[in-house]
């Protein structure tokens, strides 16, 4: 939707830091916490919300209760990329070109095992195998992952709209963003994080 960047942070506090020092004319906070968007905040975690005409050039600085932790965990990662089911296709694209080994982190809900995120690593696996003809060594997550994503693959999102964390979403009034999620390619970029700030790869 044209912002700038994205800045991932782990706590609402570092996140208010950031923007005083970026400047309240550049940036927006965005975040939630058990779905909801945190007190004080610009934006929530929905994708609806952030429209062209609320981020354009604007800097968002972003904290969530799982995703943006698992940038940390990535570590040093000589590439990190951001994928879902809705850039699946140049996610593939762009991980089948590096040639490197592969880790795949799910955000997860509360550090535990989620559906959605299960089943969009099980894609990237699947295709780049059957599309990509790539030689995979999986270890038994990696392999499980794949074996979900082949059992749902014609109805991925009565199986995401069904999990756990679907359920709580659609309870909370986020029905439309499960939808969304399931819509495969409906968002075809490729957001990699470069010093700290997530862009578009080819920036």
């Amino acid at each position: 939707a044209g912002a700038r960047a994205i800045i991932p942070v782990l706590e609402p506090g570092e996140a208010t830091e950031m923007r005083a020092k970026i400047g309240a004319e550049l940036a927006l906070l965005g975040g939630e916490r058990e779905g909801v968007k945190i007190e004080g905040f610009d934006l929530g975690n929905s994708p609806l919300e952030y429209s062209e005409s609320r981020v354009k050039g604007k800097t968002i600085i972003l904290t969530t209760s799982n995703g943006t932790r698992g940038y940390m965990r990535a570590g040093l990662s000589h590439l990190i990329i951001t994928g879902a089911i809705v850039n699946i296709t140049a996610v593939v694209d762009k991980i089948a070109s590096a040639g490197n080994d592969l880790a795949i982190i799910c955000a997860g809900k509360e550090g535990d095992f989620s559906i959605e995120d299960t089943l969009c690593g099980g894609m990237i696996i699947h295709r780049l195998a059957y599309e990509r003809k790539m030689e995979l060594e999986l270890n038994d997550a990696a392999a499980l992952a794949r074996l979900l994503y082949r059992s749902n693959s014609n109805t991925l999102s009565e199986a995401m709209a069904g999990g756990e964390h679907g359920r709580y979403l659609t309870k909370i009034g986020f029905g439309a963003d499960v939808e969304l999620a399931a819509q495969v390619d409906s968002i075809p970029v490729v957001p990699i994080l470069k010093e700290g700030r997530i862009i578009l790869a080819n920036e």
